[in-house]
């Protein structure tokens, strides 16, 4: 739609679009006169929503976007719920019920007599208590929960003053900005209820949201309170364990003891390394001092009796390692020593008589050579005993390390169970000091604090009467308008040029007003001729320029205004003096032809339609030969004989409607049909004939004038 089209069709439906609007408009006017008027009383809460802490971690939640609209929306459903909205209501009802009389700054006398009419004189005097509001408050809520039909449910169900759901829809919650305070607002046509209902709505609300709080602190304690009893038998149960594991095993200090036996099993290695090489070296010398004792048969005997005094110092000796390795009384050891001291003195003398009797092979005195013997032997013996006591030790070390290695796997997991369920029993106990700490919190201060107080609306808010009837009339105005838009979008009617042409696919040659819809101030002769010069001049255009012209007409319906349109091209050829001959059917039948409108009396002529068409034009004279044919819905064309003419026109209805059937006809004749095919529109309105022929001739005011040259 063009900006002409719409300024077009928007001033032909202004009255359609205009009354309407300005007559919603007065009824809203009217209908409102006795509208009541309203009154707004206001609070202002700080929620505080960092005192919303944690009780395990004893931190304050992080408060983000989207934490902190999720605590605002709690509290708007909180402040709307049926249980706040309900407890605020009854107070209400009792507080009226108290009353003696209706006062201005609690209940007018209107809302007062109205109350009254809904209770019997003796249930009045059953519920009210003049003057205390806590028992008939108490009377009201007893009667409202025994008796389930009684008249205050009907009032919190129903009444427009204490009804819930309308109380509900009254009061308005919002967030103020991004901050921390809540406004609370409340709507209703007395200014004592308005301002009474928020107090007692706003008291509901801050007392159900501290003993929501608080109830939440005290399952908080006992929870936690419950898990530290269960965390401290699971560890007093964790430490028994390990204890009972350190005493079987003989563990005091594991790390150390382990670290202890490593270093004595390596010292142990280092020294029994040392005593095999001193063993050896001993043994080698003793093998080459007994060496020099061969062929000496007495020094055989003596050295028999030596050897056997020597095993029996060995023996003493032995004996005192083991008194010493049991840790046994000192006087058995010293008498051994004493024992063994006379032994060796008893081998010195046998070694002296041993040397007496000879020397060695290299001359060296027997004395010395069996001193050196003596003390090589029984070092040998000493060493090599002492080495099997380093292999008992050795065998003692590693049996220990044995036995001790698989205990720290275990001793670790013990541990780690005592410091887990230690640590669980700290942050359980951490947990309940904080839940404690909440809960004196909120015992010594509340999380809600208002603000601003309630206040009495002393003055109501502006009436919405003239908002009502302005938007009343703009939404009618608008829904008109639409419904103008959606029948023009909704409209399949050929109506303008360029909608045949689109439908069609056929060029349009001119356009014919309507005259049946034309209006007084247009000049018709000016017009008429306009018409037929533009369609005279497109149609010029596919005629050859000398010779015969033939041009055919037609038609997909009937009554189109082919024939009309047809006379008025033949009256304007004739002015022109141009020589037509128009061929047409008959008014009455529609089916035969009649001779030429140049000459009075039209005759009808039988015969062959084909045979009548070749012999008339092989036979006329004139210039322009106009053929209307028949409707082609009614009787078959011959296509041959229309392909023979210089011009093919359609002449179409521009008010009626295009549909598939129209579209699926000419699209047969298109495909048969090579001369030039253009369209004749007929019963245009001006608005649409002026896209196609330009401006209509008439009589214009001043403004109509100034908008056209504006459009154009």
């Amino acid at each position: 739609m063009t900006i002409k089209q719409f300024i077009l069709l928007t001033w032909k439906n202004k009255f359609f679009i205009v009354l309407p609007p300005i007559l919603a408009a007065v009824g809203i006017f009217l209908l409102t006169s006795n509208m009541p008027r309203e009154y707004e009383s206001k609070t202002i809460v700080f929620t505080n929503p960092s005192s919303n802490q944690g009780a395990t971690d004893g931190g304050v939640v992080r408060m983000d976007f989207y934490t902190s609209n999720n605590l605002f929306d709690n509290l708007t459903l909180l402040v709307k719920s049926r249980q706040t909205v309900e407890e605020a209501s009854l107070r209400l009802m009792a507080q009226h019920l108290s009353l003696s009389g209706p006062e201005e700054s609690i209940i007018s006398r209107g809302p007062y007599s109205e109350l009254k009419s809904h209770f019997s004189e003796r249930m009045w005097e059953d519920l009210a208590v003049p003057g205390d509001e806590k028992e008939t408050y108490a009377n009201v809520k007893n009667h409202y929960l025994s008796f389930e039909d009684s008249p205050i449910e009907y009032l919190l169900r129903e009444h427009d003053h204490y009804a819930i759901s309308k109380i509900i829809e009254r009061l308005y919650v919002s967030r103020k900005s991004s901050s921390d305070m809540m406004e609370i607002a409340y709507r209703t046509n007395d200014p004592g209820i308005c301002y009474h209902t928020l107090r007692l709505v706003t008291d509901a609300f801050t007392s159900r949201y501290s003993d929501m709080k608080e109830m939440e602190n005290i399952n908080s304690i006992t929870y936690f309170q419950n898990q530290l009893v269960i965390a401290q038998n699971k560890l007093r149960a964790a430490e028994e364990n390990l204890k009972s594991f350190m005493t079987q095993n003989r563990i005091l200090n594991y790390y150390e003891q382990g670290k202890y036996l490593d270093i004595a099993k390596l010292e142990h290695e280092q020294d029994e390394e040392r005593s095999k090489r001193l063993l050896s070296g001993t043994e080698a010398n003793l093998n080459e001092i007994e060496n020099m004792f061969e062929n000496f048969e007495k020094r055989q005997v003596i050295i028999q009796r030596i050897g056997t005094l020597q095993d029996r110092i060995v023996s003493k000796n032995m004996e005192i390692q083991g008194l010493a390795a049991q840790n046994a009384g000192s006087p058995r050891i010293d008498m051994l020593e004493e024992e063994i001291e006379n032994l060796k003195n008893q081998i010195d003398e046998a070694s002296s008589e041993l040397f007496q009797n000879s020397n060695t092979q290299n001359g060296l005195q027997r004395e010395t050579i069996l001193e050196e013997w003596l003390r090589l032997k029984i070092l040998f013996e000493e060493q090599k005993q002492a080495l099997d006591v380093m292999q008992n030790r050795k065998l003692y070390l590693s049996e220990k390390i044995e036995e001790f290695a698989p205990l720290g796997a275990e001793l670790k997991k013990l541990e780690r169970e005592v410091s887990v369920n230690e640590e669980q029993y700290l942050s359980i106990l951490h947990g309940l000091n904080m839940a404690y700490l909440k809960k004196y919190d909120l015992e010594m201060s509340s999380s809600q604090r208002l603000i601003d107080e309630p206040f009495f609306p002393k003055t109501p808010l502006p009436s919405k009467r003239a908002l009502l009837t302005l938007g009343g009339g703009m939404a009618t105005g608008f829904i008109m308008f639409s419904l103008v838009l959606l029948t023009f979008f909704l409209d399949n009617t050929i109506k303008s040029g360029p909608n045949a042409e689109k439908m069609t696919g056929l060029k349009v040659a001119g356009a014919w007003l309507d005259e049946n819809r034309i209006e007084n101030t247009v000049d018709q002769h000016k017009l008429a001729q306009k018409e037929i010069i533009q369609f005279h001049n497109n149609l010029n255009k596919y005629l050859p320029k000398t010779g015969k012209k033939i041009i055919l007409f037609y038609s997909l319906k009937p009554a189109e205004g082919k024939t009309y349109l047809i006379k008025k091209l033949v009256q304007d050829l004739e002015k022109q003096n141009r020589e037509v001959m128009y061929w047409g059917m008959k008014e009455d039948t529609g089916k035969m032809p009649c001779a030429s409108m140049a000459y009075p009396g039209l005759t009808s002529i039988q015969g062959n339609f084909e045979q009548y068409w070749s012999n008339k034009i092989s036979q006329t004279e004139e210039e322009f030969i106009l053929w209307e044919l028949p409707n082609i819905s009614e009787a078959p064309l011959n296509y041959s004989l229309i392909n023979q003419a210089n011009a093919l026109v359609m002449v179409l209805d521009a008010e009626r409607k295009w549909n598939q059937a129209d579209l699926h006809l000419l699209n047969n004749l298109k495909e048969m049909v090579e001369v030039p095919h253009l369209i004749w529109l007929n019963k245009m309105k001006s608005d649409e004939l002026e896209d196609i022929i330009g401006e209509i001739p008439k009589k214009r005011s001043f403004i109509r004038s100034k908008v056209k040259k504006l459009l154009s």
